[in-house]
């Protein structure tokens, strides 16, 4: 019996390296931006350090995705692809 799939399919590329650190620094910085958020209701006033802090490192996990998609792609071009219209895959 074949084993049930998940529904998603893979292309068979892996994430450019960077990516999951760029995306954990997001993660951090989302956690961080809500702690200030909470805590700084209470205080009230306008931004504090700590929120522009958070907001800064949600920026910065943006530009670390995509600086490494943007290197990927760049590096990508030496690798072998498939031309469009190729033969393999026409209908005979």
């Amino acid at each position: 019996m074949a084993a049930p799939s998940s529904g998603v399919r893979s292309t068979g590329r892996a994430m450019p390296p960077g990516v999951r650190f760029g995306a954990f620094t997001i993660v951090f910085g989302l956690v961080l931006d809500l702690s200030e958020h909470s805590f700084a209701a209470a205080s009230g006033g306008g931004f504090t350090t700590g929120q522009h802090t958070a907001h800064f490192v949600v920026l910065l996990g943006m530009v670390l995705i995509l600086g490494a998609i943007v290197r990927d792609g760049v590096q990508g071009h030496g690798r072998h692809r498939p031309k469009e219209g190729s033969t393999r895959d026409a209908v005979r």
